[in-house]
């Protein structure tokens, strides 16, 4: 009897033993699951965070592209067919403006001594060198001449040299210029490395050439201008009549010419030319 009760209960005991064992093996897949969770939430936050990374990114990046686009993949086209034409050459590679890029028109005429480019802005874009742009009136013209010899190319710079015994004018940023007036006329001339710069405005209609010569300063300290093999001139006038604001340099024989109803698009046109 004694027997029966002992194993009675030993049998229990080891059932009981069994029951916990299961108990708390099944506790352990629950806790793997929740641990799995949170990898998976975190897991999925950090690709969340990425993606809106990626995607905040590319969209700065289309939004940079873009407005390039506006700006310079219009006369890059068409400066691309102007190569096309005539050879690969030196040539602005930028427009100038400060709007209606888009709208950009270019033609040219040569003949055996070299060639001139107009640029002008369209009511829309047209083809390069288009029959009709010849009716369109150009905002600025760019000009390459092959003279006979170096010395013929230096004399059609028309370059100033800045006179002495003249008034002195000091145009800022350590810049000091000379002017002449008489016979109703006004010119401010200085010197910057080859370049001499002038500008021509007339007194007698209430102009004076200060105000526009200190702001060509702060301009040639923004863009520089290309290096002349000998010299180079920019002439500009305080009068907007037509294309009036030149910038004119010669590379051995080789003349080159920038004309422009704005002073500052001859300006930004001629410093690309320089990089």
């Amino acid at each position: 009897m004694r027997v029966k009760i002992v194993i009675a209960t030993l049998t229990a005991s080891l059932l009981l033993g069994g029951c916990s064992k299961l108990s708390n093996n099944s506790k352990t897949p629950s806790t793997s699951i929740s641990s799995a969770t949170k990898v998976s939430n975190s897991a999925k936050e950090k690709m969340s965070s990425s993606s809106s990374s990626t995607v905040a990114s590319s969209i700065s990046s289309k939004t940079s592209s873009v407005k390039e686009d506006t700006t310079d993949s219009r006369i890059q086209e068409l400066n691309q067919k102007l190569s096309m034409a005539i050879g690969t050459t030196k040539k602005p590679t930028v427009d100038g403006l400060n709007e209606n890029h888009n709208r950009l028109n270019m033609h040219y005429i040569s003949n055996a001594y070299g060639y001139t480019v107009y640029y002008s802005v369209g009511a829309t874009a047209k083809e390069f060198n288009a029959s009709t742009l010849a009716s369109e009136t150009p905002y600025a013209t760019f000009n390459k001449t092959a003279y006979v010899s170096t010395a013929a190319a230096v004399t059609a710079v028309n370059h100033h040299a800045q006179e002495t015994g003249l008034p002195v004018i000091d145009l800022g940023s350590g810049v000091q210029g000379t002017i002449d007036r008489g016979a109703g006329q006004a010119y401010l001339t200085w010197q910057a490395g080859r370049w001499s710069v002038t500008v021509h405005a007339s007194p007698v209609m209430g102009q004076d050439p200060v105000a526009m010569s200190k702001q060509l300063v702060a301009l040639f300290n923004q863009y520089s201008l290309p290096i002349p093999s000998q010299v180079g001139a920019g002439n500009f006038d305080v009068t907007d009549n037509g294309l009036n604001q030149t910038i004119t340099w010669q590379e051995g024989a080789i003349l080159y010419k920038i004309s422009a109803r704005s002073a500052e698009t001859a300006i930004k046109m001629a410093s690309s030319m320089s990089r």
